[in-house]
Order: structure tokens, then sequence, then C-alpha cells
């Protein structure tokens, strides 16, 4: 593990979150910092259903533009497309 000391301009974070103290506020720092670390040192293709290499997602977009182009796409209203999603990724 390494050690780094950051400065803080203590007031900007009393008007941010006033109920941070020190220690707390070093809690949440550090629990960010760690998430930051994971996320950039994460493999690119993660296995997900829901991760696309970009070789990938380019032939994913140009299938869609070809669909749409040739006027077979299938369009849904944005409201059912969110609920969608809402509903398969539990958000």
């Amino acid at each position: 593990m390494c050690t780094y000391n950051i400065t803080v301009d203590e007031a900007a974070l009393q008007k941010l979150q006033p109920s941070f103290s020190r220690e707390s506020f070093g809690r949440w720092l550090q629990s960010h910092v760690d998430a930051l670390v994971e996320d950039l040192t994460a493999e690119p293709h993660s296995g997900s259903s829901i991760a696309h290499t970009e070789e990938e997602m380019k032939a994913i977009v140009e299938e869609r533009l070809r669909l749409m182009e040739s006027g077979n796409a299938t369009y849904i209203d944005g409201e059912a497309g969110f609920a969608q999603i809402r509903e398969r990724y539990g958000l």
C-alpha cells in the first residue's frame, strides 16, 4: 500500500457535506479512490452480458444503422425502452 497526502479546502467541504468529519471524509475518499483504481485496472471485457469490445460495438452499431437505413428497424417508445432496461438490470 502507498500513502499520499492531499489538501482539501475544509470550508468548501463543509458546504458540500456539513456532516463530514475529518475521519468520515477520509473513509469516503478512500472508498472512491479504491473504486477508481479498480475501474482503471479492470479488464476491458469483463464477461458481463452488457460489456463489449470496441470491435463488437462497431459491429452492433453498423448492423443497427443498416437496419435503420433499410427501413427494417423496429422502434419502440423511449419510456418503454427505459422500462425494459429497468426491468432487465434492476434499476
